[in-house]
């Protein structure tokens, strides 16, 4: 690039490219000079072979000049100028960006990377009852008409209250993530869709004659399954966190199970009984290797039929409505919870036993220590009885 060289035109100049040519002459870099609040101001407009002349940029110059003599509300300079008007087409770029594309091209790809077991589920939400209704609409487009429609078709479709609510979490994860990269600038409209939910906690947990009927029934179908249902019964672990289990999460010695993806997103131990020990003893290979694994050799999708059959040829569910009242295999789970409440373990430490985040998730036990609290009360009134027997001892 040469040096600069003036115009015919005051505050005009340009420079000429050293190699590259407009026709058969050197292209020509136009810029302009002028001042601003007492600064000299320079600013490159573009090249000739882009179409601009000097008489051009004069005309572009002129018109800045105008403008700051009259104190114009437009922005002073051209660079001004250029950055507001790129904001203004990201912002209409943004405008046009639909749910699903956001959802597909962005919100997912970072999901598989920072959570990737939550991906499965959100998309399924998505194709089951998202694409459709909102999918194709930009976010501008999307509001409280919209949600309520697929709140109707799902209600519709004999969805419970509490499966609405999980879509509508989706939703506003979504909503809130594209509201953090500037994609939209308002709150979700989920938070005007009003679900009146219903209490659908297992109230029901099994006995331990049950359960032994229970496991008896398994290990005659499959061994690997009771194992699993065994383990779900001893140590609280759910379904997808048995399934998550490799060679080097167990350690027999200590009597600790690595969970390493549970539900809450976090890392923890679960602890072994005797039975469990006796499972995993002389267990050994590849650390990475899955202890269960489906027909294929993969990881365990969902439970097996299997442990439905068995409560159902047990009868243990026969004449039950509620479904709160019938058992499930999550129901190990459940009876574990409730067997050690049974035992007088605190709250605190059944929290920490089953990886709850919170202790309010574990409160649904408390009820089953009633009959503590009763004796507790007992205990107060022996000590207020003690106490007046001293006082009355004491005057006489």
């Amino acid at each position: 690039m040469s040096r600069r060289m003036k115009t015919e035109f005051a505050g005009v100049r340009y420079r000429q490219h050293h190699k590259r040519k407009h026709g058969l002459k050197p292209d020509a870099y136009f810029s302009i000079r002028y001042r601003l609040d007492g600064k000299q101001v320079e600013e490159g407009l573009g090249w000739a072979s882009k179409g601009w002349t000097a008489s051009k940029a004069a005309l572009q110059l002129a018109e800045l000049q105008e403008a700051h003599r009259k104190g114009s509300k437009e922005p002073a300079t051209l660079r001004q100028r250029r950055e507001i008007a790129r904001m203004e087409r990201e912002k209409q770029e943004k405008k046009g960006i639909t749910f699903g594309d956001y959802f597909l091209n962005t919100f997912i790809p970072q999901a598989e990377i920072e959570k990737p077991r939550e991906t499965k589920g959100k998309m399924i939400h998505y194709r089951r009852w998202i694409k459709e209704a909102i999918g194709a609409l930009p976010f501008s487009e999307i509001g409280v008409l919209e949600l309520e429609k697929i709140k109707t078709d799902m209600l519709t479709a004999g969805r419970a209250p509490r499966t609405i609510a999980c879509l509508f979490s989706t939703i506003r994860r979504i909503w809130n993530d594209a509201r953090l990269k500037g994609i939209v600038s308002e709150d979700s409209p989920t938070k005007k869709i009003k679900i009146i939910l219903t209490d659908n906690k297992r109230a029901r947990y099994f006995t331990h004659n049950e359960a032994d009927q229970y496991l008896n029934e398994l290990k005659n179908k499959d061994e690997s399954l009771w194992k699993i249902a065994l383990i779900s019964l001893h140590c609280g672990l759910r379904f997808g966190e048995i399934a998550g289990l490799r060679i080097g999460d167990i350690d027999t010695q200590r009597g600790i199970i690595g969970i390493r993806d549970s539900k809450g997103g976090f890392a923890r131990y679960g602890r072994m009984t005797g039975e469990v020990k006796e499972v995993f003893s002389g267990i050994e290979g590849n650390r990475e290797e899955l202890i269960f694994k489906d027909a294929n050799g993969n990881r365990m999708a969902r439970p097996s039929k299997v442990f439905t059959d068995a409560i159902c040829k047990l009868n243990f569910n026969d004449g039950v409505i509620d479904r709160r009242q019938k058992l499930t295999f999550h129901s190990l789970r459940h009876t574990y919870a409730s067997w050690l409440v049974d035992r007088g373990v605190g709250l605190y430490d059944v929290q920490r036993l089953l990886g709850h985040k919170s202790i309010e998730l574990t409160q649904r036990y408390s009820h089953l220590s009633d009959d503590r609290l009763a004796n507790d009360v007992k205990e107060l009134e022996k000590g207020i009885q003690e106490a007046r027997k001293k006082v009355v001892s004491i005057n006489r």
